[in-house]
């Protein structure tokens, strides 16, 4: 069976910062878009930080937001990995957000109850996968058999960014990289890859763009 497609796509600084300059939002997901992903696949982390960096506040959930959005087909879903139910009372700002199609959590068998009712009671889809913590390999099986996901993007930080190639699960990398440098306050996009063990990529192409960030696409390596 033809494997779901993972590709890692992120903003970084040059010295592989995601943290500690100003992201060039307009551009990073314009490049994301170029891919055609089904679904986006995002860490709790991420979405929560999103939220308090973004955001003017939680707004308070409205009626319609217990709704599932009719959307076009061609939006991808934001499938967020969220085993500890930190996005409880933030999922709505996520499903709220007009370029996605919808939300899709992924769980593990250790989540509490109390979540899986409060998804249960907003109609938001859920995936049980693995005893106590995601089964990415299992949950791309089950997204591309269930909702017809063939392409996924990792739009997230260094702890997913870190588990997914170290199983050796993520097929290209995508870098937009920022003309600066962060220095000792850099947050490094790859400092959770792997197991002490390099990761061998092969370069598939560079682009330079507006205001002097270039894109760098790699193929990683299968160990």
């Amino acid at each position: 069976m033809k494997k779901v497609k993972v590709i890692v796509h992120n903003s970084v600084s040059l010295d592989g910062s995601v943290t500690g300059f100003e992201v060039d939002m307009g551009l990073h997901y314009a490049v994301a878009g170029r891919y055609g992903a089904n679904a986006h696949l995002i860490g709790s982390a991420t979405v929560k930080t999103g939220v308090e960096l973004y955001g003017d506040g939680v707004p308070a959930e409205k009626e319609e937001d217990f709704n599932k959005p009719a959307r076009p087909a061609h939006l991808p879903y934001w499938v967020i990995v969220d085993t500890g139910g930190v996005c409880k009372g933030l999922l709505h700002t996520a499903r709220s957000f007009e370029y996605c199609r919808d939300v899709i959590i992924l769980v593990s068998g250790k989540t509490g109850k109390d979540y899986l009712e409060y998804l249960e009671q907003r109609n938001y889809d859920y995936l049980v996968v693995g005893d106590e913590h995601v089964d990415f390999q299992e949950a791309f099986e089950l997204l591309r058999a269930k909702y017809a996901v063939n392409t996924i993007l990792i739009d997230s930080g260094p702890v997913l960014n870190g588990i997914l190639l170290g199983k050796g699960l993520v097929d290209e990398i995508s870098l937009l990289v920022h003309p600066v440098i962060v220095g000792r306050d850099s947050y490094n996009l790859f400092s959770m890859a792997g197991s002490g063990e390099q990761i061998k990529l092969i370069l598939l192409g560079s682009e330079l763009l507006d205001g002097g960030l270039v894109l760098l696409r790699f193929q990683a390596v299968a160990p």
